[in-house]
């Protein structure tokens, strides 16, 4: 890597954890021309949903400010909420997300290689791991929150990942994308991974956190899918953003924003207890934004279960104790990660914890990042700083270091000025 003026050699920041998503118009031509109209009812219910939630999900504020200059769009959002029946067309609720002044539409940096690019420039972001955003019928993070049909929960999938595929061909080396897959029929699923990776998606898999009406995932059908993920050196990850539905009242969002993560670590018993570690060493479990500091008592419990006469038939066949699965196996996406967790790492292992960013998520740390940085990483030993940031994520992934050091010596921040010295 370059050094600067300084001789300071600037740092790669790989984001473990980054979003993207287009308009429901640009996944159309990614699907077969029948699913057009079902796909469009889905994002009018979709979109209808979270209007719904203004002052939970999204900023009253802004919202109040869109509506004060959107005139008919306003007018229009209010009246759908008051009285669905009174919309004009939902024509009009559609058109509504390609207004980039709309708090409800997809920032433009989502799904505009150009944009996305200048954004993350500007945040010194050299490298991404990309999560969906939103697709179509809900598949990805949403997936088995509502009835879908497993041909349309299929053609959401498909969409996103060809669309996905595409935006990473503008920087193929900066982007890692996930792959979206179902549960429904495995062997469609192992396909569509086998197919994922051929378009270039290098980035994972991401697991569904529900299995809907399925078995969870200690159950022996989703033993093909472990091995091609394995095969094609393919991580399975976990990512928050799924809960049940907790029906029309007002904590919904409460209890969703509650539960969100517990819900993404789920998965780590189910595959430890079933014995997918012990079956597949090469397998990489990655937890993304699910936090890191509930790791250590969870492994906690575990061995005391493992350990305890009582339960010895547990662990018949695991030659491992929980730790030394996730020791293995597991990896943490420690999205916008803060100092309270980060004070875990040597416990949990340093090799093991990947920064994100979450753009472009307003949780998240973009577009303020280096004060993140500082805040959280500012005392710390440069070469933990340098693990942290980007080289686990690109030992992990797979990233090639030396096609993305010319990037970071042009965007990327200095150790003196992570340390807030500059």
């Amino acid at each position: 890597m370059h050094a600067n003026e300084n001789g300071d050699e600037r740092v790669l920041i790989i984001s473990s954890d980054c979003h993207a998503g287009t308009l429901p118009s640009q996944y159309n031509d990614y699907m077969p021309a029948k699913y057009h109209d079902a796909a469009n009812a889905w994002w009018v219910q979709y979109t209808r949903e979270m209007m719904s939630r203004v002052g939970t999900f999204f900023d009253q504020e802004a919202v109040e400010a869109y509506d004060a200059k959107a005139g008919d769009a306003g007018r229009y959002r209010r009246e759908t909420l008051e009285n669905p029946m009174l919309a004009a067309s939902d024509k009009d609720l559609i058109a509504m997300l390609a207004d980039p002044t709309n708090p409800f539409a997809p920032r433009r940096g989502e799904w505009d290689p150009i944009v996305r690019m200048k954004e993350l420039d500007d945040d010194g972001t050299a490298g991404e791991v990309i999560f969906p955003q939103m697709a179509p019928f809900g598949a990805g993070l949403m997936q088995y929150r509502h009835a879908v049909t497993p041909e349309l929960n299929l053609a959401g999938c498909r969409a996103y990942n060809r669309w996905l595929a595409d935006l990473c061909k503008a920087n193929p080396a900066r982007m890692a994308g996930v792959a979206l897959v179902n549960v429904d029929d495995i062997d469609t699923t192992v396909q569509e991974i086998r197919d994922a990776k051929a378009w270039g998606l290098w980035g994972g898999v991401l697991l569904p956190t529900s299995t809907g009406e399925h078995p969870f995932y200690h159950h022996p059908r989703y033993e093909p899918l472990w091995a091609v993920c394995e095969e094609l050196d393919m991580p399975i990850q976990t990512h928050s953003g799924w809960s049940p539905d907790y029906g029309d009242v007002e904590c919904a969002t409460a209890m969703f924003i509650s539960e969100v993560d517990m819900w993404a670590q789920r998965p780590f018993t189910a595959m430890m207890w079933s014995g997918v570690f012990e079956r597949h060493p090469k397998l990489k479990y990655v937890l993304t934004e699910a936090g890191i500091g509930w790791v250590l008592e969870k492994l906690r419990v575990l061995e005391f279960k493992a350990q305890d006469p009582i339960f010895k038939h547990f662990t018949r066949g695991l030659s491992l104790g929980p730790t030394g699965y996730f020791q293995q196996n597991c990896y943490l996406g420690a999205s916008f990660l803060k100092p309270h967790e980060a004070r875990f790492r040597h416990e949990l292992g340093v090799e093991k914890i990947m920064w994100g960013s979450d753009y472009p998520h307003l949780e998240g740390t973009w577009p303020n990042t280096m004060k993140a940085l500082t805040e959280t990483f500012g005392d710390y030993p440069e070469q933990e700083i340098r693990d942290i940031l980007g080289l686990n994520a690109a030992r992990i992934y797979g990233f090639d270091v030396e096609a993305l050091r010319p990037v970071a010596a042009e965007i990327g921040p200095t150790i003196a000025e992570i340390r807030g010295q500059a």
